[in-house]
């Protein structure tokens, strides 16, 4: 339990913030940033795209020449690589190891299709 005094510590410590403004410099700045955002998230699924077709690509020479769709060695480059690379940028392992095990496991899917066609 926590005494009437530390509570009212508590609370005053508390920096209330407001969920909206009317302030127009704030809504516009605002709305710019979440432009160049969504141009990038437009950017980034783009380029996610183009690397799934290489990924079909890499199916279809796995699967013509009878090799397994996991390869452990170039997935633990490909980790290594993105954790030198997100360090510089600020990213914790946490998000890189999440975001490619994401496009791994989509890689992943675009090829076990292409190995179970006839």
């Amino acid at each position: 339990q926590i005494t009437p005094e530390r509570l009212v510590e508590m609370l005053d410590s508390l920096i209330w913030r407001s969920e909206n403004t009317d302030a127009q410099e704030f809504i516009t700045a605002l709305a710019t940033l979440r432009e160049q955002i969504n141009h990038i998230d437009d950017e980034l699924l783009t380029l996610i795209g183009q690397r799934m077709k290489i990924a079909d690509k890499i199916g279809e020479y796995k699967k013509n020449n009878n090799i397994t769709i996991l390869q452990t060695n170039r997935w633990n480059d490909i980790l290594g690589r993105a954790f030198k690379k997100g360090e510089h940028l600020g990213l914790s392992k946490e998000f890189i190891t999440k975001y490619f095990d994401a496009v791994h496991l989509e890689s992943i899917n675009h090829q076990n299709k292409i190995m179970n066609e006839e």
